[in-house]
């Protein structure tokens, strides 16, 4: 029977010898779905902390382009704008172009038109690292555009943006945990070997699974005080490596307490 719940695990896993001795004699399966259901409350707070880094490069850069952005106009098709042309905006300490307007019938050639946006008279180019859109003007009749309409669109879409990081920013913490218990699992194999005890993969797995919340509940609130940068990660690893000890030998111990006759001997838990 088993005695602690899933939600008890964030818990008692910093300090219950009762509870990591419950998880190997009582709980099933692998761990690797408590894992899952722990990282998908910690990518919360990172996926915050990923909306705020976008928000900040968007400030950094994309704001500066657009506060350079002279008022653009498209008339029946045709796009018009009262500044010397080819009119470039370069991103902030950076010497490649980032836009190029050019509605001259005598434009620039080709090479000064290297650039990810382009604005011609008729049409918009887009160049996605060599693969170039053409995006006409022919169906637009009139159409005003300025810093102000463009400073509204790109906060807009950050704020699409930010909420949508969460998928991407639990994916990939999800496949980095899994890859580091995989690795853990194994080397728990060796603090049973040392403890003289004889656990099967799948339940250093699971083991594995509890022993890495402390470590990753610690990073979860040093991000949320802008003290991750200050924890190496080494110190996380032993902490994990710590506690993973601490729960092998949680089970050797109950193991060795509930057979007296057999001191001496390598005691045997099966998954």
């Amino acid at each position: 029977m088993q005695f602690y719940r899933a939600w008890s695990a964030p818990w008692l896993a910093w300090f219950s010898r009762d509870f990591y001795v419950d998880v190997a004699k009582n709980w099933r399966g692998t761990g690797i779905g408590y894992l899952f259901l722990l990282l998908c409350v910690t990518s919360i707070p990172m996926t915050f902390q990923v909306g705020q880094i976008i928000e900040s490069m968007a400030n950094t850069y994309l704001s500066q382009v657009i506060d350079k952005l002279p008022p653009l106009r498209i008339e029946q098709g045709k796009l018009k704008t009262d500044v010397q042309q080819p009119f470039i905006i370069t991103l902030p300490g950076q010497s490649d172009p980032m836009v190029v307007i050019d509605t001259r019938s005598n434009k620039a050639s080709e090479a000064e038109l290297q650039a990810p946006l382009v604005l011609l008279s008729d049409r918009l180019l887009v160049d996605n690292q060599g693969d170039v859109r053409s995006y006409p003007f022919d169906q637009i009749e009139a159409y005003t555009f300025d810093k102000v309409q463009a400073h509204a669109f790109l906060d807009r879409l950050i704020g699409f943006v930010k909420p949508i990081a969460y998928l991407p920013v639990l994916v990939g913490e999800f496949l980095y945990r899994l890859m580091q218990v995989l690795i853990y699992a194994v080397g728990g194999m060796v603090f049973a070997s040392m403890l003289k005890v004889r656990l099967g993969y799948g339940l250093l797995l699971r083991l594995t699974c509890m022993a890495v919340t402390p470590s990753i509940l610690l990073m979860t609130l040093a991000g949320l005080f802008g003290w991750a940068s200050a924890i190496p990660g080494f110190v996380l690893f032993l902490i994990a490596q710590g506690y993973l000890f601490f729960a092998v030998q949680s089970v050797a111990r109950a193991s060795r307490d509930g057979d007296d006759d057999s001191a001496g001997h390598d005691h045997i838990i099966e998954v």
